[in-house]
């Protein structure tokens, strides 16, 4: 019995253990993720991303909202249509604004980013990347790399963070984007030339 009992708490303490594994971590800076779509998408696995993007007091700058806009918009070119993004925010504010809304759906994901300039200083006793890391394991989905990409903000000033980086899943049964560009379906790259100028 009792080494039923053992055996029971280490599968219980395994469970928990690749519970925290199941969603990875990129840490970014807002102005950075232009750049980050181009280099990290196309991807093999499919996907499902939650943007984490730090806000302050005084909202988003100008330069930031050009960044953040465009690397969204490029972001969502760059990902198959079945590709899931969902859209958060820590500091200034902690909420979600973008429940997993699939990549096809561009034009809802980027009209309702526009909530990120109206929301300030809301939900300020709750942690926004609890929040989200804690959103990304109850919508996690096996066929899909769970991700959090967490976009730091320079010009909010004196806020800790700590980014909880986790290790790759091993042993997913899915479906390469090879395998189902073999099947038939379409692969797109994206626009990705505008890059060049705003990366110099």
């Amino acid at each position: 019995m009792k080494t039923y009992m053992i055996y029971i708490v280490l599968v219980l303490m395994v469970v928990q253990v690749r519970a925290q594994e199941e969603v990875s971590t990129t840490v970014i800076k807002l102005k950075d993720l232009i750049t980050h779509a181009a280099d990290s998408y196309p991807n093999e696995e499919p996907q499902q991303i939650y943007l984490l993007i730090e806000t302050g007091a005084s909202g988003i700058s100008s330069d930031h909202r050009f960044f953040l806009e465009q690397g969204v918009q490029l972001l969502l070119k760059r990902l198959q249509p079945e590709d899931k993004v969902a859209i958060g925010t820590y500091g200034g504010s902690n909420m979600t604004i973008v429940s997993y809304t699939e990549a096809s759906n561009a034009s809802h994901i980027l009209s309702e980013l526009q909530k990120i300039y109206t929301i300030k200083n809301q939900d300020t006793n709750k942690d926004g990347i609890d929040m989200a890391y804690q959103f990304a394991k109850n919508y996690y989905t096996e066929a899909s790399e769970n991700k959090v990409i967490m976009m730091r903000n320079d010009q909010v000033a004196g806020q800790a963070i700590v980014a909880n980086i986790t290790e790759e899943k091993e042993g997913k049964h899915k479906k390469t984007r090879e395998e189902r560009k073999e099947a038939g379906k379409s692969y797109k790259l994206g626009g990705a030339r505008a890059i060049t100028a705003l990366s110099m």
